[in-house]
Order: structure tokens, then C-alpha cells, then sequence
């Protein structure tokens, strides 16, 4: 019965070190600009306010793609700054957040989405690509 006791009180600590504490934090590795509009993009900066990280892409063509990978960083859903000019428009700097679906596992990297409507409005999201 002691033993039995004992093993119970065991399982049930070790749950506790397991909480949310302990939960292993979401990583990402690259950011995507897709431009869906007929416009182009112009003098497009993408920073990541957390750690540093600077992507140039500089014009993007109608219709384009702007891809960079890094090395594996710790996404803590700080804010992520796209100074960009679409079309001919004046230029503008925004500022972002992006929440991480409650569906990711935090153990495969994330990548950012920065999506332009072909009106010209920014969409974010995270994806995760999980390997086969």
C-alpha cells in the first residue's frame, strides 16, 4: 500500500514539473513576403525586434516572393516592424504581432507569413511545417 502511495505521489509531482513553466518555446526560421497584388513592392525591411534580425527585400514584383531563412530563434511574439512602400504609395512603417495557433507544437519551427491583399493590406500569420 506504502509503495503504491508512494509511486501515485511520484507520478503526480513529476506531472506538476511538467507545467507550463517547462513547456518548450516556439522557434522560427525564416519569413515570407508574398505579394498578391499587381503592384510592386518597394524598399521592403522586415525587423525582428527580438532578436535583432534585419531582412532586406528590397522590391518586391507584382505577384513576387521574398523568402529568408536564419538559424532557429526563439519566437516570443515580440513585435515584428515591415517598413515598406506598395505601389505608389507613401511609405509606412508597421508594427506586428502575431499570436501562434493553439495548434502548433512548440518542437518544429515556425515561419512567419507577411501576405499583401492586391489592395495592398498586410496579413501575418505563423505556419508550421511539420516533416513527414
Amino acid at each position: 500500500m506504502k509503495l503504491t502511495l508512494l509511486a501515485g505521489t511520484t507520478l503526480l509531482l513529476t506531472g506538476c514539473a511538467s507545467g507550463p513553466d517547462n513547456i518548450q518555446p516556439y522557434t522560427f526560421n525564416e519569413v515570407q513576403v508574398i505579394n498578391n497584388s499587381s503592384k510592386p513592392i518597394h524598399n521592403m525591411t522586415v525587423t525582428l525586434t527580438d532578436s535583432g534580425i534585419t531582412i532586406d527585400c528590397g522590391d518586391i514584383v507584382a505577384l513576387g516572393l521574398c523568402s529568408e531563412r536564419f538559424g532557429r530563434t526563439a519566437y516570443n511574439q515580440a513585435p515584428i516592424i515591415i517598413d515598406w512602400t506598395f505601389g505608389d504609395n507613401e511609405r509606412q512603417i508597421d508594427e506586428i504581432e502575431i499570436s501562434v495557433p493553439a495548434y502548433n507544437s512548440p518542437g518544429n519551427p515556425l515561419y512567419a507569413v507577411l501576405e499583401i491583399s492586391p489592395a495592398g493590406a498586410l496579413k501575418a500569420y505563423m505556419v508550421q511545417a511539420i516533416p513527414p
